[in-house]
């Protein structure tokens, strides 16, 4: 939007004149303004574009390309529309991250500089910045970059181009910040950026199926940002400063997608970038949980200078908002994302009145923004489908609707959360679920509503129903799938899901089979028709099917526990500690696998790692009853005095009591030998009795004569220790 200026009428025919800005006196004893006040700003404010190769149309970083400009930098500076920066000014609640700093007063200087005739003063200017560009957080500890550079054509308009980059580490690492850095030549080009993850391989392969380094697309769906974060930003700004206290983990095996928004100049350019990751060994005490408030079933006419979706999410914890992300299509024109918190407050989180799509960027708040429980949030989209709007892509205008593909019509914010107690972590993720489901059957059944033979969306919403347990609901919509499209092989998966959850393990096998018939390399079919016929006792056709899904999703993780816990039931001990190991890399906080490693561990007499992976289990879940027996029991019975701890037995053992009940006989055995190990006899003998009378005649029958032999011990005041394994 140019600056509103005089205009001169004539009732007659008239010449155009020009309008110049109107020059005041300066105030007696004002000091004159010269080039060397103005560098400075220009050099904070303007370079990081306007420099030799850079964005910019054109440098600042001297005096004569300064002096050429000087009426439009006063003009575009005025108006803010320089430097690019989309929020209303002053509008959240907390100041945003990277606003740019130029005051009224610097405006000021600009125009008397204008208004004097652009004095020299020393003329010496802030000059191009050096060869390279440096990392701004210091060097990272991992860098990643493109293997090729790619070439933009000459030409005009924006291109979005993604590019595949392995990261090669051993074990998870926490990242604390990333930042991009281009080469020099790349500056000419670079308008956006965006990092997201992929686990899939998908871009991978998709960059293999290119003849030119990277792919095409705007919103690819196997890239996803880290949890709870987003990692975006326009061209000419660099990524802010994190801490350790929103890191986020990286496995090994992912991939950095970079996603370049690359605009063409007159001449080629080569582009090529490194991404930095700063890495920490340790979790954050918190994680960050997105919010996403969307308009999935968005439905704009054709023609509508003005179409106003709103979407809203009511808090159910309170929360502490780190930062701020919008992404509307090009038919946005703007966004407001509002708090009305429980006292009748309303804040202000973020507004954007002239919304561009090519200067979309992620902003952090400079300081957290607490939201009490039942705060209302709101996110207003606006859109104009007309004719007048110059970044419409249809003309004459078309009616858009949301649709799965890359070039839909979109509305979504995303805000960084962190709950201020991470105990309330879990109720905030899973009432994001069933928003998240919500919004999913909306924009799902919109297009059923344009589409009512859209036998993917039949099979997508019957999925919704059936996570939010609507079995009749997802049984009507899998039908109608199925008898549109018999040959697709995600109806026949989810209907043996829907299946399982009604108990008829046999249609379920047999329904798992025919997507696999139709889709051979299924795997998550593959894993769950192995689940089910390990149920069955089918353990042999079981480790088949499991490996099957791994030869087709190496990086499945309840493919390896699966298969290692069917190898560990039939004596393949060590293989199933491979898989255990291997299912961990890919989730390492997950406490079944731990235990069952720790399980597996023993078996093989390391009972050290026994005790590591219990411990690691329990860190994860404190009330995971496998874990707290199986601790309670090596703590108490261990040969190796380091690995005992008698007290810690003890307390895991009534832990185990009080979550199981005082029945079980493998628990009373666990408490009674915990008994023992603290010198309370008299207990562990009656305790070991009752464990005895409980196995007989149940699946632990085979458990009474070691119970038995324990008696034995605790009657003439010795605790048990497991055996001595042979050297």
């Amino acid at each position: 939007m140019n600056v509103i200026r005089s205009r001169v009428v004539a009732v007659a025919s008239a010449v155009a004149v020009p309008i110049f800005w109107l020059v005041p006196v300066p105030a007696t004893g004002q000091a004159a303004v010269t080039y060397d006040d103005v560098a400075p700003l220009l050099a904070e404010n303007c370079a990081g574009c306007h420099r030799p190769g850079g964005l910019g149309p054109f440098s600042l970083t001297t005096y004569e390309e300064a002096r050429a400009r000087a009426d439009r930098i006063a003009e575009m500076v005025a108006a803010r529309r320089m430097p690019p920066w989309q929020p209303v000014r002053g509008y959240a609640g907390s100041p945003l991250a990277g606003e740019p700093d130029l005051t009224d007063a610097d405006i000021e200087t600009l125009r008397r500089w204008v208004a004097a005739g652009t004095p020299t003063g020393s003329a010496r200017g802030f000059g191009p910045p050096a060869a390279g560009v440096e990392w701004p957080l210091g060097e990272p500890d991992l860098i990643v970059s493109m293997a090729e550079p790619y070439s933009v054509l000459a030409g005009s308009g924006l291109e979005y181009r993604n590019f595949a980059l392995p990261v090669d580490i051993p074990a998870p690492r926490w990242v604390r910040a990333v930042d991009v850095r281009p080469t020099p030549t790349a500056q000419a080009a670079l308008q956006r950026v965006q990092v997201t993850l992929d686990d899939t391989g998908a871009g991978r392969r998709l960059q293999e199926e290119q003849d030119t380094p990277g792919y095409p697309g705007i919103a690819p769906d196997h890239g996803r940002f880290p949890p709870g974060d987003f990692l975006v930003w326009s061209g000419g700004r660099r990524t802010a400063s994190r801490t350790e206290d929103l890191a986020w983990r990286i496995d090994p095996g992912t991939d950095l997608l970079l996603q370049l928004g690359l605009r063409a100049r007159e001449q080629p350019v080569d582009v090529q970038a490194s991404v930095g990751l700063y890495l920490t060994d340790q979790p954050p005490a918190t994680r960050s949980i997105g919010i996403v408030l969307d308009a999935p079933a968005l439905d704009i006419p054709a023609g509508e200078p003005a179409h106003v979706v709103e979407d809203r999410y009511l808090i159910p914890v309170p929360v502490d908002v780190a930062g701020v992300y919008a992404y509307l299509h090009r038919l946005g024109t703007s966004v407001e994302v509002t708090a009305d918190t429980p006292d009748g407050a309303t804040l202000g989180l973020l507004r954007i009145d002239d919304w561009r799509f090519d200067w979309q960027d992620g902003y952090r708040y400079t300081e957290p923004l607490r939201l009490p429980t039942g705060t209302l949030l709101r996110a207003r989209f606006s859109f104009d489908n007309s004719s007048a709007n110059p970044d419409n892509p249809s003309n004459p205008p078309v009616r858009v609707r949301y649709t799965p593909d890359d070039t839909s019509a979109r509305a979504e914010v995303f805000l960084q959360a962190v709950p201020v107690s991470p105990d309330d972590e879990t109720a905030l993720v899973n009432n994001l679920s069933l928003k998240q489901a919500r919004n999913d059957m909306l924009g799902l059944q919109a297009m059923l509503r344009v589409d009512p033979n859209d036998y993917r969306s039949h099979t997508d919403l019957a999925a919704r129903y059936l996570t939010l347990g609507q079995r009749t609901l997802a049984r009507q919509h899998l039908d109608q799938a199925l008898s549109l499209a018999p040959e697709h092989a995600t109806a026949h998966f989810n209907l043996g899901s829907l299946l399982v959850a009604e108990g008829d393990t046999a249609a379920a096998i047999d329904a798992f089979r025919e997507a696999i018939s139709i889709r051979p390399e299924y795997a998550a079919a593959h894993n769950n028709l192995g689940a089910l016929l390990a149920a069955t006792g089918s353990l042999g056709d079981a480790i088949v099917y499991y490996r099957l899904a791994l030869q087709f999703g190496s990086r499945d993780a309840s493919a390896h526990y699966n298969l290692a816990n069917a190898l560990l039931s039939t004596g393949g001990v060590e293989e199933a500690i491979t898989h255990f190991r291997e299912a961990l890399t890919l989730t390492p906080d997950d406490p079944d696998v731990h235990t069952n490693l720790a399980r597996a561990l023993v078996a093989t007499n390391d009972l050290a790692g026994g005790v590591t992976h219990y411990r690691r289990a329990l860190d994860a879940n404190s009330r995971n009853p496998l874990a707290l027996v199986g601790l309670a029991w090596l703590r108490a019975a261990a040969p190796d005095d380091a690995l005992r701890s008698s007290s810690e037995a003890l307390a895991l053992a009534q832990q185990a009591v009080a979550l199981i009940g005082a029945e079980h006989p493998e628990v009373l055995d666990t408490l009674a030998a915990a008994y023992a190990a603290v010198g309370r006899f008299d207990d562990a003998l009656a305790t070991a009795r009752r464990a005895a009378e409980a196995a007989r005649g149940t699946v632990f029958e085979s458990r009474v004569p070691a119970i038995e032999g324990r008696v034995r011990l605790y009657l003439t005041f010795r605790p048990y220790r497991m055996p001595v394994p042979d050297p």
